[in-house]
């Protein structure tokens, strides 16, 4: 018999799927890890109670973090994941032309491990040639960057969320954003989610906000993902060039919900989010 996962957004609101088996049960030295197969979504990946991406709506999630920013970019061919383990951010960032180098830093060896068993669909390119898997530290590993001559053209960051005592937190820092600026090259873009702005939108102020302190550019965005909660997720990004709010190239690839239409009108901002966001200031700009 199955059973209801269930996820508490927020003190006054809780988020259940249906389970119909559970796959894997781990725990790792970083967080909880769990597989389970839910009658909704397919097989979905679980940390540390958070339910992490699914196996039916996954696509949403990866081909917004990539293609806005790697289309927006003249010549994106050296790219950096922090994070990622799951291998669905590689798989979409490998499709696009020109990408002849990623860099994919995942601190948990067990999440690539338990993914390449049960999410196939995710990690279909992990064995690509240009992709190169380090298990280390993401932000100590892109410190070391910003000090070294291997810049970046494209830093995307797929991590958990900063609440709690997960890996993710130092990953919304402004000292981790600072190592960002440093690590790109001349022209480079970044971006890295900022959740879900109905439950935790102080997220998205504090990372858009420090961004556009730091970066000459900032742009925030969005799309719907029905996994997490609220539908709504957001995206920020620090660019030092490019305008990513309309794409520089198309996608020679087939794609399930980013197009060129998308791209623009996910830069378009409802009111609330535009609070959350706020003015400009140091002479950052937002979309």
């Amino acid at each position: 018999m199955g059973f209801w996962f269930e996820e508490a957004a927020s003190p006054g609101h809780r988020l259940q799927w249906k389970v119909i088996r559970e796959l894997y049960s781990g725990t790792s030295d970083f967080q909880n890890i769990h597989i389970v197969e839910t009658e909704e979504f397919g097989v979905a990946m679980i940390l540390d109670e958070i339910m992490q991406t699914t196996a039916g709506d996954e696509f949403i999630y990866h081909e917004m973090l990539a293609s806005v920013p790697l289309l927006s970019h003249p010549h994106p061919s050296r790219v950096l994941i922090i994070g990622g383990g799951d291998g669905g951010l590689a798989r979409e960032v490998l499709k696009v032309p020109g990408v002849d180098t990623v860099v994919m830093v995942e601190i948990d060896p067990l999440v690539i491990e338990v993914a390449r068993r049960f999410l196939p669909g995710h990690t279909q390119s992990l064995n690509d040639p240009r992709l190169t898997i380090q298990c280390e530290d993401g932000a100590a590993y892109v410190r070391a960057t910003a000090h070294s001559r291997d810049k970046f053209d494209v830093i995307l960051v797929d991590s958990t969320d900063p609440e709690g005592d997960g890996p993710g937190q130092f990953l919304y820092t402004p000292a981790f954003h600072t190592d960002i600026l440093g690590a790109l090259s001349p022209g480079g873009i970044y971006v890295q989610h900022t959740g879900a702005p109905f439950y935790n939108p102080e997220v998205l102020t504090d990372v858009s906000r420090d961004v556009a302190r730091q970066f000459p550019i900032c742009q925030v965005y969005w799309c719907a993902i029905p996994t997490y909660p609220g539908g709504i997720f957001t995206f920020t990004a620090g660019s030092l060039g490019p305008d990513l709010t309309h794409p520089q190239r198309t996608a020679p690839y087939p794609t399930r919900y980013y197009t060129p239409a998308i791209h623009a009108a996910a830069f378009v901002l409802p009111p609330f989010l535009q609070e959350l966001v706020g003015p400009s200031k140091d002479g950052g700009t937002r979309a």
